[in-house]
């Protein structure tokens, strides 16, 4: 008898236990209403209108396409006449150079033709060149500035110098 009591104990706490459990899984149920507000009901709701801003978003997006690439054409022609713009301030600089260089003042010493090997002595201020026919060499212009000479005929008549960075010739007759 004492183990039916037991028994009858045992088997009543079960079903008081399960009788908690259905009760509190119903509770549950019956507390969670499916049309409620959630988060995953309101992060559906965005993203369905991110979708609806979609056409905007689209048309600005072609609108930033064709200015983006007016901006790389505009940026291509400032490219360009940059480019031109420093090539012009090259050739403006060079061409000052040559203006503002003034030409040595030569005066001959001596010459002595002899066919093809003809040479010559000059002076400019306090220096002394020696020079042959078909010959470069730099010759001082002014204080620390060397050009180059290039000697194209020494002659009885006259002596024919270049100078290539100045694009001038100098011809020194006797």
């Amino acid at each position: 008898m004492n183990n039916s009591k037991t028994m009858f104990v045992v088997l009543s706490t079960i079903g008081l236990i399960g009788l908690f459990v259905l009760a509190s899984t119903t509770d549950a149920q019956e507390k969670q209403d499916p049309t409620a507000p959630s988060t995953v009901i309101e992060q559906t709701l965005s993203k369905i209108r991110d979708v609806e801003k979609l056409d905007t978003f689209v048309q600005q997006n072609a609108a930033l396409v064709q200015e983006n690439k007016k901006l790389k054409a505009d940026i291509a022609s400032i490219q360009k006449q940059i480019a031109k713009l420093t090539k012009d301030l090259e050739l403006q600089t060079i061409n000052l150079r040559k203006q503002l260089l003034q030409m040595p003042t030569f005066n001959v010493q001596s010459k002595i033709i002899n066919g093809d090997r003809s040479a010559a002595i000059l002076k400019s201020k306090n220096t002394i060149i020696r020079i042959r026919n078909n010959t470069k060499l730099s010759v001082p212009v002014s204080d620390g500035v060397w050009v180059l000479m290039e000697v194209k005929n020494i002659s009885k008549e006259m002596i024919e110098l270049y100078f290539p960075e100045l694009e001038r010739t100098v011809y020194l007759y006797d």
